[in-house]
């Protein structure tokens, strides 16, 4: 008996010291990273944040790619973007820093389990793209944007990812954004696959664009299975299309998922969300 409890006390003794080691290890990528994250606050120029951005990416993939990563919350980095699916398959990190011009520029790393690996994956902004609800997209035509929702589903048995995400777009404007990713045999990422059913359209993605003087809310609520969102007009008719003047009206859309597909439903009843 006395063994048993001498053998117990030493496992649990070689748990914690192995747990504070590994924790000391990632620990030190987070001081790292805040580093450079006040660096790129401080910067004065596309130039500079663009190499600070970039040390960013490096020093994030080199801790990515340590083992325990994917179950390490990260959360000392505050102004690093960390959300997981919860199926706990597919975990992903972004940041921006704001152009001269007054546009975003965007990095994402993701990290998705592939079996007993982790694959990590970089999706890359391409800022001269043209913005389209109806195509599919390669992880170097990214459209860029910051991730705070990933819902996991299924259509055609294959596993796919609805994302929710924000924009800072530009001076006038946000955007709020619905994606769908998905991963081929080879691993490689999907983005925009046809699997939204929008006033009488297949659509890859949904776009909102509304005033910076507003808020939009747009959630996934699990109990129901569905995004319910903020519908968005025009302070008056005569700015229709001029999205500066966008934002709530006061009554809601959702996105309600059957059979596979996402279904737009107009004018949803909130009173019973969780």
């Amino acid at each position: 008996m006395m063994v048993l409890k001498r053998f117990l006390i030493l496992l649990l003794f070689f748990c914690l010291s192995h747990g504070l080691i590994a924790q000391s290890k990632f620990a030190d990528s987070e001081q790292l990273l805040n580093a450079h994250f006040e660096d790129l606050k401080m910067a004065s120029n596309d130039s500079l944040k663009s190499n600070i951005s970039q040390n960013i990416m490096r020093d994030l993939r080199k801790s990515l790619e340590k083992k325990g990563s994917f179950t390490y919350s990260y959360n000392e980095i505050v102004n690093l973007g960390k959300v997981t699916s919860s199926d706990e398959q597919l975990r992903i990190f972004s940041w921006n820093y704001t152009l001269e011009n007054g546009a975003y520029r965007y990095f994402a790393l993701l990290q998705k389990r592939d079996g007993r690996k982790i694959a990590l994956i970089e999706l890359h902004q391409n800022l001269e793209l043209e913005v389209n609800m109806e195509t599919k997209l390669s992880a170097n035509q990214w459209l860029g944007a910051l991730y705070y929702q990933i819902v996991p589903f299924t259509h055609n048995k294959r596993n796919l990812y609805l994302l929710l995400g924000w924009d800072g777009n530009k001076d006038r404007t946000n955007k709020k954004v619905i994606e769908i990713i998905g991963f081929s045999k080879t691993g490689e990422p999907e983005l925009g696959l046809p699997v939204i059913n929008w006033r009488g359209k297949r659509l890859s993605r949904v776009i909102f664009e509304y005033s910076k003087q507003v808020q939009m809310k747009l959630k996934y609520h699990e109990r129901e299975n569905c995004v319910v969102f903020d519908h968005l007009s025009p302070s008056e008719s005569r700015y229709i299309n001029q999205f500066e003047y966008y934002g709530p009206d006061f009554s809601y859309d959702a996105l309600e998922f059957k059979n596979g597909i996402w279904h737009l439903v107009e004018e949803f009843d909130v009173k019973n969300l969780n």
